[in-house]
């Protein structure tokens, strides 16, 4: 009899999650972030929801440009974000925002004209007022 009310335990403890309940918030939705990479690129993002970042480029190359962009995004682990677009102009970027330690790790792909270039950029963010 204990043999059969183990498996039973075992077998619901397999069974599908409920997805009922509401996910949790993700933390840096609404906030706006100053992120400095290595590299010596700032910008400026604005998670306005948990689809949407607006961004300016403050330095580098792509100074003053900026944009608006549907972003996918998911928490990892604790305070830990994956976060992911695709822009207009065909870069992708994905960033990983440790809000625990104040970092931001992010590979970026985009077109040089010749070939299609990657790099991977470490750095700080900082949160900045509404």
């Amino acid at each position: 009899m204990k043999l059969g009310l183990l498996a039973l335990s075992f077998s619901t403890a397999l069974a599908a999650p409920s997805f009922s309940a509401a996910p949790a918030p993700m933390a840096f939705v609404g906030k706006r972030f100053l992120f400095r990479y290595e590299s010596g690129l700032e910008v400026v993002g604005h998670y306005k929801s948990p689809t949407a970042l607006d961004w300016e480029a403050r330095t580098g190359p792509a100074k003053g440009t900026r944009g608006s962009e549907r972003i996918h995004a998911v928490e990892v682990a604790p305070g830990i974000f994956f976060v992911s677009w695709l822009e207009e102009k065909g870069t992708s970027v994905s960033q990983v925002l440790d809000l625990n330690k104040s970092q931001v790790t992010a590979f970026v792909t985009f077109d040089t004209g010749s070939a299609r270039q990657g790099l991977l950029d470490r750095g700080t963010l900082r949160e900045l007022p509404p």
